[in-house]
C-alpha cells in the first residue's frame, strides 16, 4: 500500500517538462507518468540548483506513491541515483531507461555513481548492442528496446502550400548539423524546410542567413506539432554522434513519414526501409532530398513497411515490460529485444 491506502502500481519518471516516448511506454504499461522539472530555463550554470529541487520533488513524490515498480529515464543520473535511494529506503525496484545521451562525454564525472545505480537497477532498458555492452560490462541487467510505436493523432489538421514540405526535428543541442541543414536548404529553394524546436538555442546569425524557403516553427504545443508531422511529406531527424536513437525518428515511423537520416551504422541497421541515409554535410543532404523525392513512392511503401513490422515488436516488448514490472517474468540473460532481422 502507499501513503493513501491505495495499491501500489507502476511510476515513469523524467526530470523534464514533457515526453512523448515516456507518454506512450506509461499507456501502454498502465503506469502513472510524471515529468518533474523546476525552471523553464535550463542552463549548465542553474542545474545543481534545478537537479537539487527536483531530487527533493521527486523523493515526496515516491514517498507519497509508494510504487511497486519505478522505471526513471537517464540521464541525468541524479534522477535515477535518487529513484535508487527511495527503493534503499521504502522498498521497491527500478528500471532505468537510459538513452545515448547518458554516455556522453559531459557526463563522464559522474561514470562512478552511474555504474553504481546500474548494477542497483532490476534492469537497464537501452537501445542497441553498443549499449548493452557498456552497462552489461558494468553488472547491469539489461534489455535492448529501440522500437517504440506511438499512437499520434492529428486532432486539427493543417493544411500546407503546394510542393513538398520537409519537417525537420530539431533540438538545437551541439549534436545537430542545423548550420548543415540550413546550407543545404539554400540549395533546395523549391522544397520547404519547417524546423521545429526553440530555435532561441541557435546562434542568430544562422538564422540570419537562412533563406526563404526555411521556416523556423519554434516550440510547438502537441497539437499543432502533430498536426504538421501528419501533414509533411517527409521528416529529417540529423546527429553528428554514433550510436544515438532519435525520437524524431520513432515519430516519423509511427505516421508512416519516409526519413532523411544521419548515415550512422545503427541507424541503417534500425530503419532498413523508408529512409535515406546522408552525411551531416551540405551536398549530401541536398542529394538526400532530392533522391528521396525522385523515389518517393518507394519511400512511403517503406515507411508503411517498417511500421507494420515495428508495430509487432513494440507489441511484444511491452507485453514483457508489463510482465517484467508485476513481477510475472524473470529476466534472461542479457537477451536482446526482437528486432527487424529476426
Amino acid at each position: 500500500m502507499n501513503a493513501n491506502g491505495t495499491e501500489r502500481g507502476t511510476v515513469f519518471l523524467k526530470w523534464f517538462p514533457y515526453d512523448k516516448r515516456n507518454e506512450t511506454i506509461a499507456a501502454a504499461l498502465g503506469a502513472e507518468c510524471h515529468f518533474i522539472c523546476s525552471l523553464k530555463k535550463r542552463t549548465l550554470w542553474n542545474a545543481p540548483f534545478r537537479y537539487l529541487v527536483q531530487t527533493f520533488k521527486t523523493l515526496l513524490l515516491l514517498w507519497r506513491k509508494r510504487p511497486r515498480t519505478i522505471l526513471v529515464t537517464n540521464p541525468p543520473v541524479f534522477a535515477a541515483a535518487t529513484v535508487a535511494l527511495h527503493c534503499a529506503i521504502f522498498g521497491g525496484r527500478f528500471i532505468m531507461d537510459s538513452h545515448s545521451g547518458a554516455l556522453a562525454e559531459r557526463w563522464r564525472l559522474f561514470q562512478g555513481l552511474h555504474r553504481l545505480v546500474a548494477r542497483k537497477a532490476a534492469l537497464v532498458v537501452i537501445t542497441n548492442e553498443t549499449f548493452q555492452e557498456v552497462y552489461s560490462g558494468w553488472g547491469a541487467k539489461t534489455r535492448i528496446i529501440s522500437d517504440i510505436v506511438m499512437n499520434i493523432p492529428c486532432c486539427r489538421p493543417v493544411h500546407l502550400s503546394d510542393g513538398f514540405h520537409v519537417m525537420v526535428i530539431c533540438s538545437f543541442d551541439p549534436d545537430e548539423p542545423v548550420a548543415e541543414i540550413i546550407a543545404a536548404a539554400a540549395q533546395l529553394p523549391e522544397i520547404s524546410f519547417m524546423v521545429t524546436g526553440n530555435f532561441e538555442r541557435l546562434a542568430p546569425e544562422l538564422i540570419g542567413i537562412s533563406t526563404p524557403n526555411v521556416t523556423f516553427t519554434g516550440f510547438l504545443p502537441d497539437d499543432e506539432y502533430f498536426a504538421l508531422l501528419h501533414a509533411c511529406q517527409a521528416v529529417m531527424v540529423l546527429v553528428d554522434t554514433e550510436d544515438t536513437m532519435q525520437q524524431g525518428a520513432y515519430e516519423a515511423v509511427s505516421v508512416k513519414k519516409p526519413m532523411v537520416l544521419s548515415d550512422w551504422r545503427v541507424l541503417r541497421e534500425s530503419y532498413p526501409c523508408g529512409a535515406v541515409f546522408v552525411a551531416n554535410e551540405p551536398a549530401s543532404i541536398r542529394a538526400g532530398v532530392l533522391s528521396l523525392i525522385e523515389h518517393y513512392d518507394e519511400y512511403v511503401a517503406g515507411a508503411e513497411r517498417i511500421h507494420r513490422e515495428r508495430v509487432a515488436i513494440w507489441e511484444e516488448n511491452c507485453c514483457f515490460l508489463a510482465s517484467f514490472c508485476m513481477g510475472t517474468v524473470a529476466l534472461k540473460e542479457d537477451r536482446p529485444a526482437p528486432s527487424l532481422d529476426t
